[in-house]
């Protein structure tokens, strides 16, 4: 088994005992709580951790490591930057369809369609998620 697997496996194993701890989380009453409950949301976090760990654990059987860590690994960290200094200007939802689509061709995707049909769906999907399920209020920005 490689490097790769390991750290799937592992991760994998503590997300999921984590996951089993959000249910000892104390259930608040309806009244206080707008959309879901505190526990949802580390629940979709780990659970998404552990599908993604699934995911490299048998997508990767033979991959060997890295020697080194490649550029698009700072390219990215700047783009988050990007993303984070844009918020305060732009507000949550304007920034992140921007950053989705820079994103999305920074890691080589060239087929316009595609990359704003992505942006657009993942950003109303996060946008559901929290004002829709969750109450939370989004950044407005300057403009909102």
């Amino acid at each position: 088994m490689n490097s790769h697997r390991v750290a799937a496996a592992a991760t994998a194993a503590i997300a999921s005992v984590l996951f089993a701890l959000t249910f000892g989380f104390e259930q608040m009453p309806e009244g206080i709580t707008r959309g879901f409950g505190a526990e949802v949301f580390p629940r979709l976090v780990l659970g998404m951790i552990v599908v993604l760990a699934m995911l490299l654990f048998i997508g990767s059987p033979s991959a060997a490591a890295l020697e080194r860590i490649p550029a698009m690994v700072y390219y990215t960290g700047a783009s988050l930057l990007v993303f984070m200094a844009a918020v305060p200007l732009l507000g949550m939802l304007p920034a992140m369809f921007f950053f989705l689509l820079g994103l999305g061709w920074l890691w080589g995707e060239r087929r316009a369609w595609v990359l704003a049909l992505s942006a657009v769906a993942l950003t109303a999907l996060i946008w559901a998620v929290f004002v829709r399920g969750f109450g939370v209020n989004l950044p407005k920005g300057l403009f909102g």
